[in-house]
C-alpha cells in the first residue's frame, strides 16, 4: 500500500482487484453466538471457559482460544442452519472491508488514535465488548473492531510473498496450499502497527490463543474454489 508509510515487504505490491458482491459480519463471533453453536454441536468449547460457558461478564466479547478449523466448523453450521454459504472471509474480502476502497491506513482513515480501537497503547490487556468503539473506529463499510481486540482468521492459505506472485484481478483466493493461514487485524496485544488494514498475519490452522477469533462472510454466488 503505497500511501501506507508503515507498509512491510509482504504487503506490498498495491493493486486494484474486483470482488464479486458479498456480506462480512459487522461484529467479530462473540462468546453468546460460540455458545449457542457448542451447545448445539458438541464441540468442545474454548478452554479457558469454564464449565462449557464464557467467562462471566464476557458475553458480548469475541471469543478467543479458537483455531482455524474450529472457525470453519462454525460456518459449516450455520450453512446448516440456515441454507446460505457463510464462510470465513477471504484475506482480500477482510481487507475490502476494512480500508473500504480509498486505501487507508485503519478502518477510520490515515491518522492513528489509540481512542478507536483496542490495541495495546490503550492498557486494555483482553478483548473489549464488540461495538465498543463504534461508530468513531467503525471502516466505510461500517464494520466494527476490524483494528485490534482480537486477530482474525480469513480462509486463505497464507505466503508472505503471494502478493508479488499472484496476477490474479476478480476475486483471490490466496495460495492452492500452504502450512499456516491467515490472520488480519491485529489484536488487544498489537501495537498501531499491527493494526493497520494492511497488515498481515498468520498461524497454524490448530493455533488457539487469548488474541485469535473471528468473523463469518456470506456469498452472493457459491465460491469455484474452497478454502480447505
Amino acid at each position: 500500500q503505497e500511501g501506507d508509510r508503515g507498509a512491510l515487504p509482504p504487503e506490498k505490491p498495491q493493486r486494484q482487484i474486483y470482488l464479486s458482491e458479498y456480506w462480512i459480519g459487522k461484529y467479530p463471533v462473540t462468546n453468546d453466538q460460540y455458545a449457542v453453536f457448542i451447545e448445539a454441536t458438541g464441540r468442545r468449547p474454548p478452554d479457558h471457559w469454564i464449565k462449557g460457558h464464557p467467562p462471566e461478564g464476557q458475553e458480548n466479547h469475541p471469543v478467543v482460544n479458537v483455531s482455524w478449523w474450529d472457525g470453519l466448523a462454525y460456518c459449516r453450521w450455520l450453512v446448516e442452519l440456515t441454507g446460505k454459504p457463510y464462510r470465513l472471509p477471504t484475506e482480500a474480502q477482510w481487507e475490502k472491508a476494512a480500508r473500504g476502497s480509498d486505501g487507508r491506513t485503519y478502518p477510520w482513515g490515515n491518522d492513528w488514535n489509540s481512542h478507536k480501537c483496542n490495541t495495546h497503547e490503550g492498557g486494555k490487556r483482553g478483548t473489549t465488548p464488540v461495538g465498543e468503539y463504534s461508530p468513531a473506529g467503525d471502516s466505510p463499510y461500517g464494520c466494527a473492531d476490524m483494528a485490534g481486540s482480537v486477530l482474525e482468521w480469513v480462509s486463505d492459505w497464507h505466503r508472505e510473498d503471494y502478493y508479488t506472485r499472484s496476477s490474479a484481478a476478480n476475486d483471490p483466493f490466496g495460495p492452492a496450499s500452504g502450512v499456516v493461514r491467515g490472520l488480519r487485524g491485529g489484536s488487544w496485544s498489537s501495537d498501531r502497527q499491527g493494526v493497520r488494514c494492511a497488515s498481515r498475519a498468520a498461524s497454524s490452522q490448530t493455533t488457539t490463543n487469548s488474541q485469535v477469533g473471528f468473523r463469518v462472510a456470506v456469498f452472493a454466488t457459491p465460491p469455484a474454489q474452497a478454502a480447505e
